[in-house]
């Protein structure tokens, strides 16, 4: 019964729920007392004979994914197609190096801005009123965003109603018209979205936390009042201008079609897109030495976020596979992460807390350590996360760990990918990217033979708990100790 209504005594009303609340008793009886048997079931002890569950020996993996089909079209773009007749469904992406890295000085966003307008502004013939009533007609998508290293235009559709999406999805790609009402609303939403920041504690953190990580270069930049405010329609256009073009462009489609038909009719929507795009602007160098400076965003409430961490390594590196595996000890295996083990299940320290290591392909990726913790535990979780990467750096890691870390991260794998879309995607991406087809196959092949002895020395050279960027939002009288034990603080001002 909503809240609204009433039940009069005697009424037909009252009668009916007097009748549903029998109704209803039933299955919530015998739902409890199956909850009951099933928790008497629980409480008795395993056998002996079962094994923990960490010791289980699952028989070894044998999946060959497949593979994407690669073409090339008369005008240079690279195309990935992989058919998938399960569904009748059809995915595609243009993945574009138009990313955030090239946002000019004083104009942060601008990327982000552009790849969102190119959707939002309308393209070909339609209005973005008249493109959006197409695609709801149509049971279609099409949308666009931009990253720090490319930006990307897809869409899903039927198979059914592919010619009628793919050149609006076409259009939105090549012939935007970036409507200046519709740039407004897109502007006046980006804008309350950055005031908001402040109040969200992690956002916020993460935001400082990266900025001062790489103070100064493009993958720490963040958009501001200022600039997005200082970013004109001219700007959106000269951007795509400037950067959306074949020469920049590899394709991905998956899905319910045939691949001689589909590279036909790809032929046909962008082989006359023969624009010439700009190099890339000068990027200043990321500065890789990290100097231990401990940031605090003052904020009255009764927790603390904490952040901390320094520029790590290229991601085809042969160190990045290395440090993945000790970075999944540490933190990045959820619950048998050795952060996890020790601050949340063992002490009760952190609603959350994990560590990352983020990939870089031009410029070096981030190791990243966090928590979520009430504001008296502060002190106490930044000296243990600083405690536990000082561990893996000087004790060799249990050889189950270790085994338990590179199967998990193998079995992972296989639903980063496991369908049609995602692998001819991770084509696409890989060859823009510049890195070699195999690259993936490579990094799994290599992280098997990852030893105890190079998880410690990966340890080591690429993590810098001494010298780590430690950021903390929260109310300093609440740590339970002096943010100076960990070095030099620097008070950020939120105004």
């Amino acid at each position: 019964m909503r809240a609204t209504e009433v039940s009069v005594p005697g009424t037909k009303r009252s009668r009916y729920e007097a009748i549903r609340r029998r109704r209803l008793g039933r299955p919530s009886l015998l739902l409890l007392a199956l909850l009951l048997v099933a928790g008497q079931a629980l409480a008795q002890p395993a056998p002996d004979e079962w094994p923990h569950p960490l010791e289980l020996q699952p028989p070894p993996i044998d999946y060959e994914p497949p593979e994407a089909r690669q073409e090339r079209l008369s005008n240079g773009i690279t195309v990935f197609l992989l058919e998938d007749r399960t569904l009748p469904l059809v995915q595609g992406v243009a993945y574009v190096e138009a990313p955030a890295l090239y946002d000019p000085e004083g104009k942060v966003g601008l990327a982000a801005l552009t790849a969102a307008m190119l959707r939002e502004g309308g393209a070909g013939e339609l209005s973005p009123a008249e493109l959006d009533i197409r695609l709801e007609q149509l049971a279609a998508s099409v949308e666009a965003s931009a990253d720090t290293y490319l930006a990307s235009v897809g869409f899903d559709t039927l198979s059914s109603t592919l010619d009628e999406v793919m050149p609006l999805w076409r259009d939105v790609l090549v012939q935007p018209r970036f409507d200046p009402d519709r740039l407004e609303v897109r502007r006046q939403r980006q804008l309350e979205a950055i005031r908001r920041v402040v109040d969200d504690p992690v956002q916020l953190a993460l935001r400082e936390f990266f900025y001062r990580v790489a103070e100064g270069h493009p993958t720490g930049a963040y958009p501001t009042l200022e600039s997005i405010n200082a970013i004109t329609r001219e700007d959106i256009v000269e951007f795509h201008r400037s950067y959306y073009g074949p020469a920049n462009t590899a394709i991905a489609v998956a899905g319910d079609f045939d691949s001689d038909e589909m590279l036909a009719r790809l032929e046909q929507l962008l082989g006359d897109w023969r624009v010439e795009v700009n190099p890339p602007p000068p990027i200043p160098p990321l500065d890789e030495e990290p100097d231990g400076t401990v940031y605090l965003a003052p904020k009255q409430m009764s927790q603390s976020v904490v952040v901390i961490g320094h520029p790590a390594v290229l991601a085809y590196s042969p160190a990045y596979n290395d440090l993945d595996v000790a970075n999944h000890i540490l933190g990045g295996g959820g619950f048998t992460s050795r952060l996890f083990e020790e601050i949340r299940t063992r002490r009760g320290l952190a609603y959350a807390t994990a560590s990352v290591v983020t990939q870089g392909f031009e410029y070096p990726g981030t190791f990243v350590a966090y928590s979520i913790s009430p504001a008296q535990a502060t002190h106490q979780v930044i000296s243990l996360i600083l405690e536990e990467i000082e561990r893996l750096q000087s004790q060799p890691v249990d050889p189950a760990e270790l085994s338990l870390a590179q199967e998990t991260i193998l079995n992972q794998s296989l639903f980063r990918y496991d369908s049609a879309a995602a692998i001819a995607q991770r084509s696409a991406r890989v060859s823009l990217l510049g890195l070699e087809p195999d690259y993936y196959e490579r990094y799994l092949d290599n992280l098997q033979q990852i030893t105890a002895e190079e998880i410690q020395r990966v340890a080591r050279e690429e993590l810098h708990p001494q010298e780590a960027v430690i950021m903390v939002v929260g109310d300093p009288e609440l740590f339970g100790g002096s943010l100076e034990d960990f070095g030099e603080v620097v008070t950020i001002d939120l105004e």
